[in-house]
């Protein structure tokens, strides 16, 4: 009786293991969307909600790649600075509005 020999399950070629980590085009270079997430220190999910702002990306083969220059741009013009206080109006009392109406 013949015996089969366990392989190792193929991968889906669509799967994004399959697809290369970064891709150099002219003097861009986009990296996939996890391998991002795991240099920010982030999850991807969490990468993802930058999307809804404006974050650039790129679909090649079905997986999301981003641009590493422009999304650092973004990632930094996205730094949020404190605010001055705002200015308030002095309230008024019940008496000074009755001075300004007579």
């Amino acid at each position: 009786m013949d015996t089969i020999e366990p392989t190792e399950p193929r991968l889906d070629p669509r799967r994004r293991e399959a697809h290369p980590e970064r891709i150099a085009i002219g003097d861009e270079v986009f990296i996939r969307n996890d391998i991002q997430a795991k240099q920010l220190g982030c999850s991807e999910r969490t990468v993802n909600r930058d999307d809804r702002r404006g974050a650039p990306y790129r679909f090649f083969g079905g997986v999301k790649y981003r641009p590493e220059k422009a999304y650092a741009e973004f990632i930094l013009g996205s730094i949020e600075t404190d605010k001055p206080p705002p200015q308030w109006r002095k309230q008024h009392t019940y008496k000074d509005q009755r001075k300004r109406r007579t």
